[in-house]
């Protein structure tokens, strides 16, 4: 079974490696050809894996909603783009690191 590490290996050598034609009409590139191919992957292989390690078969992990001003959006994407990585998996970062220093009790 792929692991979120094959579908970043996938997802960077698309965005980095692979070769397209210079006068290609239908070719994607940058962001959008990078979101293509991970749900392209997901299709293919049968879903993304699961971000929670103790979720069970067909359990989907919670989706929370935040608004964020523009400039701490920009510095969001500057950084998950620096990195390879999704805004969303720079979030939950941020956030268990935050929560680890701030215990609600």
């Amino acid at each position: 079974m792929p692991t979120e590490r094959d579908y970043q290996a996938a997802a960077d050598w698309a965005e980095h490696e692979m070769q397209l034609q210079p006068d290609s009409a239908t070719a994607r590139r940058g962001a959008a050809a990078a979101q293509h191919g991970r749900e392209a992957l997901a299709r293919a292989l049968g879903g993304r894996p699961s971000i929670d390690p103790a979720a069970k078969p067909g359990e989907h992990a919670r989706t929370r909603q935040v608004r964020l001003p523009s400039e701490l959006d920009q510095q969001l994407a500057a950084v998950a783009a620096a990195q390879h990585r999704s805004a969303s998996a720079v979030m939950r970062d941020a956030l268990n690191d935050y929560l680890r220093v701030h215990p609600a009790s």
